[in-house]
């Protein structure tokens, strides 16, 4: 095969980059491709206000066949604003998906990420692996030479919710109230989310600035108010501007059984398989901040929202939480489907001290 050079991504790569993601889709029963289009880098700009892109490209025709991404953005960390990195989007042509060369162009990359990482923008790094990709694990934390070293931190779980057909409202607890944000209620919202983050590892710091842009604005919150005061909020965040979700195609017996499973879906309650190439009409339920993880404050802005997507008719709403998150269990009601993904904490040797510190908040 062609040698590959490494370097970072620059706007005269971004077909090339949106190309890739399109035309590599991820494996599995359900063959998805998440893409960016109609700009890759509208899209990164969401992971932090630092970002780069990696690519890898064969040297004699200049054919990007592999990119990374390492972000960097203010995050709570024990309690205290500190800028954490996050290292995602790795994605590979199949190619040159071979476990020898895979490894030894994966070291070429993170010996590439060493050196940008020089500039000290993060001491260490978050990285998230789908949890049944074994493969992947196994090779990421392996500890070859030039690779950083993996922490095993927590279990996320993201849950895909059919909001399918409209629930009754289900009321909040005391005097509180249920209502949508708006301009007059952005400090209260901003507030609402500091405080809460400050009790959590690795929640995004947020100001009235960097929180809302033309995708995501006070309304789309749904909050619960004491008085005036958020105690509670959920957003509704439609990003299918520019980041995209497409059903690539079926294998195994999802695919020999898809005509059943849709036959069946209206009695049973769940969504229809769609047919390949089709792009997924869905939403995020973020940003999520609630004083003292009230259960019940959770239970109405989440079934607020699921009427809303309903309204809206989309296809499911994702919502994440970490394994220790007592909500799950409200969550887990409304029969979603789970997606299971390990985060680790990710350092070279100057890092290592820092990620010893992170406490178990």
């Amino acid at each position: 095969m062609t040698s590959i050079v490494y370097d970072l991504a620059t706007p005269d790569d971004d077909a090339a980059l949106r190309r890739l993601l399109r035309e590599n889709p991820m494996p599995g029963s359900i063959s998805l491709s998440f893409e960016r289009e109609p700009c890759y880098f509208h899209a990164s700009a969401l992971e932090g206000p630092f970002h780069q892109t990696l690519v890898a490209r064969e040297a004699d025709t200049g054919n990007i066949v592999g990119l990374a991404s390492r972000s960097v953005r203010p995050m709570f960390l024990n309690g205290s604003v500190h800028s954490v990195g996050y290292l995602s989007q790795l994605r590979i042509h199949p190619k040159y998906g071979k476990s020898l060369f895979l490894a030894r162009g994966l070291t070429r990359g993170f010996e590439f990420f060493q050196k940008l990482h020089a500039d000290r923008q993060a001491p260490f790094y978050l990285m998230s692996i789908i949890a049944d990709n074994a493969p992947a694990r196994r090779l990421l934390a392996s500890g070859f030479p030039g690779f950083p070293r993996l922490h095993e931190y927590t279990r996320l779980f993201t849950y895909a919710i059919y909001p399918i057909p409209p629930k009754r409202p289900l009321p909040l607890p005391r005097s509180l109230r249920l209502v949508r944000g708006d301009d007059n209620r952005v400090q209260a919202i901003v507030d609402c989310l500091e405080r809460n983050g400050a009790r959590k590892q690795f929640a995004p710091h947020w100001t009235a600035d960097s929180l809302f842009t033309a995708d995501l604005t006070p309304a789309a919150f749904f909050l619960a108010l004491d008085g005036q005061r958020v105690v509670g909020c959920l957003a509704c965040w439609d990003q299918s501007r520019f980041k995209q979700t497409v059903v690539r195609g079926y294998s195994g017996p999802i695919a020999r059984w898809r005509k059943l499973i849709n036959w069946l879906s209206p009695l049973g309650g769940w969504p229809a398989l769609p047919n390949p190439h089709t792009l997924l009409q869905y939403c995020y339920a973020s940003h999520l901040a609630i004083d003292d993880d009230d259960p019940a404050i959770f239970a109405a802005l989440l079934r607020a929202l699921y009427n809303h997507a309903a309204e809206c008719r989309y296809n499911y709403f994702l919502i994440g939480l970490s394994e220790a998150n007592p909500l799950c269990e409200i969550v887990k009601t409304y029969r979603p489907l789970t997606y299971n993904s390990q985060l680790y904490l990710v350092a070279w040797d100057d890092g290592f001290d820092a990620i010893s510190q992170v406490d178990t908040r």
